[in-house]
């Protein structure tokens, strides 16, 4: 593995690493957190800090620095968890955000000065919140006793005169069943990559562990002494009830870059360490003593570990721990991707030969679809997350929008774990971003607008995601002001987008904030009024295969509902032939199909026709006149009708002359060898080699609203 692969893994666990503590952060915040929220938001902030150091990105290494330093007070209880802290933990994880891309693009760091000053100011600030952790009977003083828990490894004047001091004979502890011992030693050149040994020492304090030695024996000249460089090891009692697994879980960030050794009490130290607990005993002379520990297994950087019952394990070879995982490039995952579709579309054509030439290997044949199935549904479960990765972007996004705006908007996310695509995630975020952004500059009103109207000054933005007929709806809502579609319309008029004698219904006018260039607002500002992002916003959909509505009541609210694929690759589908074309219905739209009888179906106006559906009337949509098809029959009763589900429309039957087939399609985008067509989701390579054009049902079924009016769609409902 090179290092840019090593550096790729870092940057995916920084992004684990800043979810995690955004999750704790948010917990802090609505008054749900508990001491393990506390040391996850710490882990997160100092495994960054970490890889930061081992790769040399100093200025990201310089702030986690001194973010770890405050969350250490925060998690000893010297600095109290207050709102006010909590905001200025959250600007200092969007900053620490802004590090992170900084370093993963290489560009520019942020300015961290003033960030990292009030960090320092928290800190201090709460100095002497917790008691002093030095004896009853000190003398009080003025200066705020020391933060450390630990003085016996945290006083300088100490251990300046234990190292000038000579080493002491070695004695074992004190026998005692109910402790046990760890040592610790950080490598040589530990500190040049991030480690904090004080940090471990004091955790290991926080254990209820007692540092019985400390050794100096590595310990140079001054005139050779590097302070980078980790000369000093420690051996620790640690009280029976503390597991070695809590123990090392202190180390789970460091690496190699310590060596840890357990032992039971009694166990005799490294030669050469040096009692910091007692006061030095001039004259002793070292004896080397070796640890005694049965069946002596290396844990970290080599070092020995008495563990006998970890080697009985390995000896009877116990199973391997679950939910084991293994990082793969997405390039590579991609590419496996690409080879699933071809494999897809070379079944269909071995199918279709087969079904034309032989029926004698039926047999094999449905095996084979069978597998390919397999292989392709479980290709593309490696590709699905949860849209948690993209909601988890929102909160910092209405801070932003909170302190530009002044107004206070709440969240509410229902949903986030509901998976899809990685594809379409990474395209989620610009549109999404857009309409956030437009929901609480236009829609949710300033508090004082907000009292007024006798809402809470509070605003609330509602995020959902919910799988729903093989799509993906997402959904953004504010209990905003809602759309003031008189002034959408004379806005429109005005810039020429409509005729002033139209007649448009609400949702025509709700569709008009989509134009290119249309915007209402009274000025320009940093977030909006320019009149660009919602074309975007649709356009982004649009391509990614989806489709976006619009529901707003004046003074309620605006809800932006996004119907998405759930994969952009390889999907279910009806091949059906409309005249001379070949199509494809996506079959997470396909309801039924029917031959109707002439008493089924009714004439509506002068050609509009609709479906006696089990006493449901819906509207049938010929596909050969909105597609352009030669020789397609326009008769219900002489073709055969799909009866589908659409998002804004209701149901359709869609009109079409027979039903060829009914199996997997690789999708095809049109934009990037021809361009984006409304009526056309897509292309695939059909069994016999020929391309067909994947039908968009949502946009039919608005075309044909338009084309014969809204009643006849409405007869669905």
């Amino acid at each position: 593995m090179t290092e840019d692969d090593i550096q790729q893994i870092f940057f995916v666990e920084c992004e684990e690493a800043l979810e995690a503590t955004e999750t704790g952060l948010a917990a802090c915040r609505e008054g749900t957190h508990d001491g393990e929220t506390i040391n996850a938001i710490f882990r997160g902030v100092h495994s960054i800090k970490g890889g930061a150091g081992a790769f040399g990105y100093l200025p990201l290494q310089a702030f986690t620095h001194g973010f770890e330093t405050l969350l250490a007070d925060v998690r000893e209880g010297k600095v109290p968890v207050e709102p006010v802290l909590v905001d200025l933990l959250l600007l200092a994880l969007d900053c620490l955000r802004d590090h992170v891309e900084a370093a993963r693009g290489g560009g520019t760091p942020p300015d961290d000065a003033d960030l990292l000053a009030r960090l320092e100011a928290a800190q201090a600030c709460n100095a002497g919140a917790a008691p002093a952790m030095t004896a009853p009977e000190a003398a009080p003083s003025p200066v705020p006793p020391s933060p450390s828990p630990a003085p016996a490894f945290d006083d300088l004047d100490a251990l300046l005169n234990e190292l000038a001091a000579p080493a002491p004979a070695l004695e074992a502890f004190p026998a005692g069943p109910e402790s046990w011992i760890v040592h610790i030693r950080p490598h040589a050149g530990a500190m040049t990559k991030g480690s904090e040994p004080l940090l471990w020492l004091r955790e290991l304090t926080d254990l209820g562990g007692t540092c019985e030695t400390c050794d100096i024996t590595a310990v140079p000249t001054f005139e050779r002494l590097q302070v980078e460089q980790g000369y000093l090891g420690w051996t620790f009692r640690m009280p029976g009830h503390v597991s070695r697994e809590a123990v090392a879980e202190i180390f789970d960030f460091v690496g190699d870059e310590v060596a840890l050794a357990f032992g039971p009490e009694g166990t005799m130290p490294p030669p050469r360490i040096a009692s910091s607990a007692a006061g030095p005993r001039a004259g002793s002379e070292p004896a080397p003593a070796p640890i005694s520990a049965p069946a002596p297994v290396a844990v970290s950087g080599g070092d020995p570990v008495a563990a006998p019952a970890a080697a009985t394990a390995a000896a009877a070879g116990s199973p391997a721990p679950a939910n084991q995982s293994v990082r793969i490039d997405l390039r590579k995952l991609d590419m496996l991707i690409d080879g699933v579709g071809e494999l897809v579309i070379a079944q269909a054509m071995l199918a279709q030969r087969l079904t034309n030439e032989d029926l004698a290997h039926i047999e094999e044949l449905a095996l084979i679809e069978t597998l390919v199935r397999d292989i392709q549904e479980h290709a593309m479960a490696f590709r699905a997350q949860p849209i948690s990765s993209v909601f988890g972007r929102v909160p910092r996004l209405l801070r932003e929008l909170g302190s530009s705006t002044g107004k206070h908007v709440k969240l509410e996310v229902a949903g986030e774990t509901t998976e899809l695509d990685k594809t379409v995630i990474e395209r989620l975020s610009e549109p999404m971003t857009h309409l956030i952004r437009n929901a609480v500059d236009h829609g949710i009103e300033s508090p004082e607008e907000r009292r007024a109207a006798g809402k809470d000054p509070e605003g609330t933005l509602s995020l959902s995601a919910e799988q729903k007929a093989g799509r993906i709806i997402i959904r953004i809502a504010d209990d905003g002001r809602g759309i003031d579609r008189e002034r959408v319309l004379a806005k429109a008029i005005a810039n020429g987008l409509v005729a002033p004698e139209a007649q448009l219904s609400d949702d025509d006018i709700n569709q008009l904030i989509f134009a290119p260039g249309f915007s209402t607002a009274a000025q320009v500002s940093n977030i909006s009024g320019r009149g660009v992002g919602m074309d975007v916003v649709k356009q982004n959909v649009k391509e990614l295969g989806g489709r976006i509505t619009i529901e707003s009541v004046p003074g309620k609210g605006t809800t932006f509902s996004l119907a998405l694929p759930l994969t952009l690759a390889i999907s279910d589908g009806m091949i059906v032939q409309v005249g001379d074309q070949s199509l494809v219905i996506p079959l997470t739209h396909v309801i039924e199909s029917l031959r109707p009888t002439p008493a089924d179906v009714k004439g509506m106006g002068t050609s509009a026709q609709v479906l006696n559906a089990r006493g449901s009337f819906v509207p049938i949509i010929p596909l050969g006149l909105l597609t352009g098809a030669t020789e397609a029959t326009t008769n219900p009763c002489e073709g055969v009708l799909v009866l589908v589900e659409t998002e804004g429309h209701g149901r359709a039957a869609l009109l079409v002359d027979t039903i060829t087939d009914q199996r997997q399609f690789v999708i095809k985008a049109l934009d990037a060898h021809y361009r984006q067509i409304d009526s056309v989701a897509g292309a695939t390579i059909l069994g016999n080699g020929q391309v067909a054009l994947i039908v968009d049902v949502d946009f039919i079924a608005s075309s044909a609203a338009r084309t014969h009016g809204t009643a006849v769609l409405a007869a669905a409902a």
